[in-house]
């Protein structure tokens, strides 16, 4: 999961470990009070109508989601054999050719980041590494969805 291996920027940053970064989220995710699975469902709740609109850009509530559709796709790395499958894993990968840009118009918050996020965070518990260029942070993530203990009253 370096940087060049299964993608130019890698996974994980060059001192990262796999099992320490995806425990480090859990205990982010945990603080907070969410679960991965829920954080994955409103994300992809999100990109879904963006990617499905001609425009690519929706509002959604307080949110202005815009996705950028590339050809082809990105492979999970969890894949049985990254050459030639993708992953099946939760009923396998969805948004892999996608990139996502939420802004949320209440709070002024903006991040961006990879459609495969849905599938690494609902079903490998992965957000990526604090060293890849393609990490999107619990934390902040969490925050921008006005989740958990940033839910708006």
């Amino acid at each position: 999961m370096r940087p060049g291996a299964l993608s130019e920027g890698g996974f994980l940053g060059l001192g990262e470990h796999l099992e320490e970064t995806i425990a480090r989220d859990a205990q982010i995710l945990k603080s907070l009070s969410i679960v991965h699975e829920e954080i994955a469902r409103e994300l992809e709740s999100l990109i879904n109508p963006a990617e499905a609109t001609p425009g690519r850009t929706v509002r959604i509530g307080s949110f202005k989601v815009m996705v950028t559709i590339y050809p082809g796709f990105q492979m999970c790395p969890w894949s049985p054999d990254i050459h030639q499958q993708q992953c099946t894993a939760g009923g396998g990968v969805s948004h892999a050719s996608v990139d996502w840009h939420i802004r949320n118009l209440r709070t002024g918050q903006e991040m961006k980041g990879p459609g495969l996020a849905v599938h690494l965070i609902g079903e490998h518990h992965f957000f990526q590494g604090v060293g890849s260029p393609y990490r999107t942070d619990p934390d902040a993530l969490a925050r921008l969805l006005e989740l958990g203990p940033y839910e708006n009253p």
